[in-house]
């Protein structure tokens, strides 16, 4: 959300979020880390920064951190949450609400929109 400060990674290899490290261990598809691509950002007003739950297999933020916009994505774009996985169908389902994110403190909305840093795979 506008104004967080995400930080990809702690010393354990987790995610930060305002300063908090996030586990992700229920989220993120098994056998995925975190992330490989360091970044550094503030989530501009309106705007998200997006992380796939599959990150070795996602195309989200961290792809396009050079990008016009820095990878984030516009709210007025979204137009809901994923609810269930049809494909592959092995994975059919639906998708639970995770709470990994409920502890991470609220950013600061950001007096400008900063630029991000990062970029590439590592």
């Amino acid at each position: 959300r506008e104004g967080d400060h995400v930080v990809c990674c702690d010393g354990e290899g987790r995610i930060r979020v305002n300063g908090r490290s996030v586990d992700e261990s229920g989220f993120l598809f098994p056998g995925d880390s975190p992330s490989t691509v360091r970044f550094d950002v503030v989530v501009p007003e309106g705007r998200l920064f997006v992380l796939g739950d599959h990150r070795g297999s996602s195309s989200d933020s961290r792809d396009r951190l050079g990008s016009p916009g820095g990878g984030m994505v516009p709210v007025e774009k979204v137009v809901g949450r994923a609810e269930g996985v049809v494909w592959p169908f092995g994975r059919a389902g639906r998708l639970e609400p995770t709470d990994a994110y409920a502890k991470v403190p609220a950013g600061e909305p950001p007096a400008h929109a900063a630029a991000p840093t990062g970029g590439g795979h590592g």
